[in-house]
């Protein structure tokens, strides 16, 4: 079987960055469990709790590829720079501005700006790489998916920007989405769930530090169910996201991740019995949106 014809499949794409962007969706009720253990409004131990998972969510995906494919997870010489390019993108900066962002800011706000990852990696790949070519139904696929996402969030949307909640934000959102662009070009040389693994790695180690240098602090013991869970839950799905990158243009696979604050606001609704949350004839709309979003993209020429 031809992998790279397998994974080009749109059916195969779809299935798959969906797949993950339920994942991380899962992931929000699991974090908001987790602060029972920590404390939220200390970033260094935020950046502590975080470090340890990405540490253990790298382990874990070099030593399954290892046992897989019968042989180490090693990365090629060549190809380490640009693994610690993009730890220090997707993970150290994209989470550290985050949690200081989403400290200083509304999760309704935080749920709106994240989602202007798809935005940025469209403009990045189409006009500072070249990968891509930048079309009208793309732009409309864009705006069409991201206004499902303000229409689920009405009801708690303010229109002040604060610069250390908002900006952060949206900063952490842009290094993160470079770091996509760019995992594109070191995965066509080296194999993708190596380049996953040890950019997870390497970015937890970086977060632990700052976080312990810092006096972070967390219930380790009380944590280990939920820190395992979400570990399983990035090792598997920033695997398969990074093969999908490989094989199709960026912002094809990124227009799917408006439906993670989407899965995000389902599972906490069945996981977290939250009071309050989003109106239900919102959250209809607003997967409506999202969904034929991601059709007016797959309707587009090809790239």
């Amino acid at each position: 079987m031809d992998i790279r014809k397998f994974f080009q499949n749109k059916a195969v794409m779809s299935a798959g960055a969906i797949f993950c962007c339920a994942l991380w969706g899962i992931s929000t009720p699991i974090v908001k469990m987790g602060y029972a253990y920590v404390n939220a409004t200390h970033v260094p131990s935020l950046l502590l709790w975080a470090g340890i998972q990405f540490i253990l969510a790298g382990v874990i995906t070099a030593a399954l590829y290892s046992i897989v494919a019968k042989k180490p997870a090693l990365p090629k010489r060549k190809s380490i720079k640009g693994i610690a390019l993009i730890s220090l993108l997707q993970t150290v900066l994209q989470y550290s501005l985050l949690y200081i962002g989403l400290l200083n800011t509304t999760s309704v706000k935080g749920s709106i700006l994240k989602s202007t990852d798809v935005f940025f990696i469209m403009l990045i790949a189409s006009l500072i790489f070249r990968q891509e070519k930048l079309t009208v139904k793309k732009i409309l696929s864009c705006i069409v998916a991201f206004a499902g996402i303000i229409i689920m969030n009405l009801d708690g949307l303010s229109l002040n920007f604060n610069l250390l909640g908002d900006g952060l934000v949206v900063l952490g959102t842009a290094f993160y989405s470079l770091s996509v662009v760019i995992t594109r070009l070191v995965a066509q040389d080296e194999d993708p769930i190596v380049l996953c693994s040890y950019q997870m790695a390497l970015g937890g180690i970086g977060m632990l530090l700052i976080g312990a240098l810092f006096g972070g602090k967390l219930d380790l013991l009380a944590m280990l169910p939920i820190i395992l869970c979400l570990s399983l839950i990035y090792a598997v799905s920033y695997s398969l996201w990074t093969v999908l990158i490989k094989f199709n243009p960026a912002s094809k696979v990124a227009i799917h991740s408006f439906m993670i604050p989407v899965f995000g606001v389902i599972f906490s609704a069945i996981m977290l019995q939250e009071q309050g949350g989003v109106n239900t004839l919102n959250l209809i709309l607003a997967l409506a949106l999202v969904c034929v979003g991601i059709l007016i993209w797959g309707k587009s020429s090809k790239d």
